[in-house]
This record gives structure tokens, sequence and C-alpha cells, in this order.
């Protein structure tokens, strides 16, 4: 028996450096300053985070689609194209048109508000994402380098906004009839080449003609620039809300 015991001990040890954590330390990109004056916090948590970080993790164990899990509740870090679950020390990234699995992440509690995220299936380094609150957050890319996304997204609304021919006032009370939340709130998928690929509606107002003409707006706005060099991804999921209540 002791024989068994000490060659289980030996094959248990020898088979230790497969299941072994691989970590990496990569230099991240700092904030200066004039980037933002929360840069202290920014740098703070992105210099620990990538001093010790997996390049890859493992994806295999995770359901590919959604279906009935427990979302997370949005603490202000979500992006409402996505669905958020807990699973595990992972917070899996579904999207809400597909119902696929397309990020697994990870949190650091103890830092400010980060998200570390992973593609699926492949398990690579993806982003890591810190926020200092809804309103604003910085994307690291996977070798850390700081990526803005905000210019490229701003000139995609105002131009959606330029193409927007807003019904008249009197139309919209009319299809209203006394409705008063008048929001279609949109995610638009742009691809790299500025071209949309898809545009969904999150929030809908409940009157087709209001929607039609939120979507409309797009389309005619469309195709916006290419995506800067800097830009890693593929595609980008940009948040448009049109308001006929105001």
């Amino acid at each position: 028996m002791r024989k068994i015991l000490l060659l289980v001990s030996i094959l248990f040890l020898i088979a230790l450096p497969c299941f072994a954590a691989k970590y990496i330390k990569i230099e991240p990109e700092f904030l200066t300053a004039t980037q933002s004056k929360n840069s202290e916090k920014v740098n703070e948590t992105i210099a620990i985070i990538f001093s010790k970080i997996k390049p890859v993790v493992k994806t295999d164990r995770y359901p590919k689609y959604y279906h009935d899990f427990t979302l997370v509740k949005d603490d202000g870090t979500q992006n409402k194209a996505y669905r958020y679950v807990k699973n595990g020390g992972a917070e899996l990234i579904y999207t809400t048109d597909s119902n696929e699995l397309k990020y697994v992440s990870f949190r650091r509690p103890e830092l400010q508000k980060c998200r570390i995220i992973y593609d699926y299936p492949s398990g690579k380094l993806h982003a890591v994402q810190v926020f200092i609150s809804e309103t604003e957050s910085y994307v690291f890319s996977a070798d850390g380098k700081y990526v803005d996304y905000s210019p490229y997204v701003k000139e995609v609304k105002e131009k959606v906004v330029k193409n927007w021919k807003v019904p008249s006032r009197k139309k919209i009370d009319v299809l209203a009839k006394g409705q008063k939340d008048l929001l279609v709130q949109m995610a638009v998928t742009v691809s790299k080449d500025g071209h949309v690929k898809k545009c969904r509606i999150l929030k809908s107002s409940k009157i087709k003609e209001l929607d039609d003409n939120a979507g409309a707006a797009v389309r005619s706005a469309a195709p916006f620039k290419q995506f800067p060099p800097n830009f890693f991804n593929e595609e980008l999921v940009i948040i448009l809300n049109f308001n006929f209540s105001l």
C-alpha cells in the first residue's frame, strides 16, 4: 500500500506543472494628468494588474450559450449590449442578440473597479478596463497600451444626430397618445472598416414609427470612419439613445 501511495504522490507532483498558473509581467502605458484627473487611481490599478497577469485562461468549462442564468447586478460597469453572469470566480459576458458567450472576465475587488477580460473561446487576454464612474472608464489592450475610444464614439454619435430627421413635435404627440417615455435605445455594432454590422433595439419606445425613425438615422449616417490603427477590437458596440420626449 505504501508503494501505491508513493507512486500516486510522485505522479501528482509530476503533474503539478501542467496545472500551475502561468503569469507574465507587462509594462503598462500609464495615463498622464492631462488625460485624466483620476490618472493616479487608474495607474495604481493597472500597475498591480499588469505586474502579474495571465496571458491565457482555460474557457472550456464555461457554458457557450446563455439561458436562465442569474444576472449580475449592474454596478455601473456593464455594457447594455451584453448579459453578465457570475460563474465561480469568473464573470461571463454574453451577447444579448445571439446569447453566445463573448468574453470571460475577472474582477479584482480589492482594487479600483476593474475588469480583466479574456476572449472566448480562445481564452487569450483581450483587455483590462478600469472604471472611475458610469461615464468614465479606461481601456488597456493585452500589451498594456491605453486605447482612447471616446473621440471615435463621440464622432459616431455626432454623425448620427446630424442625420437624425426628428418628426415634428405635433406628429410625435399624435403618435404618443399621451405616452411620456419615448426613449429608443439602440446597440450599434460597428466593424473595423466603419460599416454597421448590427443595429438592435435595447429599449423600444413601443411606437414602431419612432423606433424605425431611430434606425433610419443610424443607416443614413453609416458608414463611419475606419478604426484608428491603435484599436485592437474587430468591432465596437456603441449604445445610442434617441429621446423623442424632449
